[in-house]
């Protein structure tokens, strides 16, 4: 008689802890990030009526000026301009629009005087760097960053300010600043109605003699804000649907830039559609993800800061103009900056692609140069 037995394998009806540890960890980051995944996602609400009067002006602006972009390329046009008080009333939804608009979020800014007088009482530690030479060569709206700026260093913000005040050294792209910060510079309104819609903000100082163009057409896969404090600077931008149309668009550390042309770049952004903006010193411009934008800085102080959205993926996938392929692969590094690494690393993180950016697009530039030179065609380099 055989005496063999089969028996089942055990199996535990209890919650196993790698799966129970699995689930919390889920639950707790999607409670954390439900708030920015899901925001601008309306089902069974009504946005507000500010909202809805700023989208609709928003979209009707886009269908006039696309009918007039395409009679009359040459002139650029200019965005709408909203009142302050319809973004307060909008909220954060005032940073998720489908098209960009101007702002003036400081009636009586602060002086230059009174600015720099508080940042040297707070004395923090920022990052600054020696500024680009722009009378050494000339940057031109497509060659993203001809000038190589050497490594930024950290030291406290009266170390820099002696640098900077002579127009030797910049603050470029230095992520420290916060809250506090800003309270000191802005109004209660307006640090409310901006901050709390921002990820963070990346604060730009320079002290040029000349005006000069600092920063060639480039873009970000987010939404994002730029807020003049002192000074002005002007800027062109352009729809990602007209670049991915018109332009050669390429990527560079997660920075949307235009590849390298031998063409003259003035004369080709004479006929590509495109809209002008200047900001003086208590105004903002606010653009969606993926708009091309070309920056010249006036002389003398200027301060500025660049806010950056949390990232909306509907809008994203969109109105990407590249690839399937690389808009995930963009879509990846954006989950794990947004959701994953945490904000000290993001902020460092960076701070220092713009260094590892620049040795890339430098080496670009030295290509195209070369290009010039071969075909006697360099007659701005």
């Amino acid at each position: 008689m055989n005496t063999n037995t089969h028996t089942k394998p055990y199996h535990d009806s209890g919650i196993n802890l790698k799966k129970a540890a699995m689930l919390a960890f889920g639950a707790c980051f999607f409670l954390k990030n439900s708030k920015n995944m899901f925001n601008g996602i309306r089902i069974f609400s009504k946005e507000p009526e500010a909202c809805t009067v700023m989208r609709e002006t928003l979209l009707a602006t886009k269908k006039v000026d696309s009918w007039a972009h395409e009679r009359d390329v040459t002139k650029p046009m200019s965005f709408p301009r909203m009142p302050f008080h319809l973004i307060e009333e909008c909220g954060l939804e005032s940073f998720n629009m489908p098209f960009p608009y101007t702002f003036r979020f400081e009636e009586n800014p602060v002086e230059p005087d009174v600015l720099v007088e508080r940042f040297m009482a707070n004395n923090k530690t920022v990052a600054y760097r020696p500024s680009a030479d722009y009378t050494a060569s000339t940057n031109t709206p497509f060659s993203f960053t001809i000038q190589k700026l050497i490594q930024q260093s950290w030291g406290s913000f009266e170390e820099a300010w002696q640098c900077i005040s002579k127009g030797k050294c910049i603050l470029y792209f230095d992520n420290s600043w916060n809250k506090n910060d800003y309270d000191q510079v802005m109004s209660d309104e307006a640090v409310k109605t901006l901050l709390g819609a921002s990820d963070f903000g990346a604060t730009f100082m320079s002290n040029y003699d000349a005006y000069a163009l600092t920063s060639a057409f480039h873009a970000a896969p987010i939404k994002a804000l730029s807020t003049q404090m002192i000074g002005a600077k002007e800027w062109i931008f352009i729809d990602p649907a007209v670049a991915k149309k018109y332009l050669p668009v390429d990527n560079n550390f997660m920075v949307t830039t235009i590849n390298s042309m031998t063409q003259d770049h003035d004369e080709i952004l004479k006929h590509v559609p495109r809209y002008f903006v200047r900001n003086e010193p208590g105004e903002a411009v606010y653009w969606p993800e993926w708009w091309l934008h070309m920056i010249t800085t006036d002389p003398g102080l200027n301060i500025m800061t660049s806010w950056k959205m949390h990232v909306k993926y509907l809008t994203y996938f969109t109105t990407s103009p590249h690839p399937i392929y690389k808009s995930i692969l963009f879509a990846v590094q954006l989950t794990l900056k947004e959701y994953v690494f945490p904000d000290w690393y993001v902020k460092k993180a960076y701070g220092n692609s713009q260094d590892l950016q620049q040795t890339t697009v430098h080496q670009y530039h030295r290509l195209r140069k070369s290009v010039f030179e071969a075909n006697a065609g360099a007659k701005y380099l």
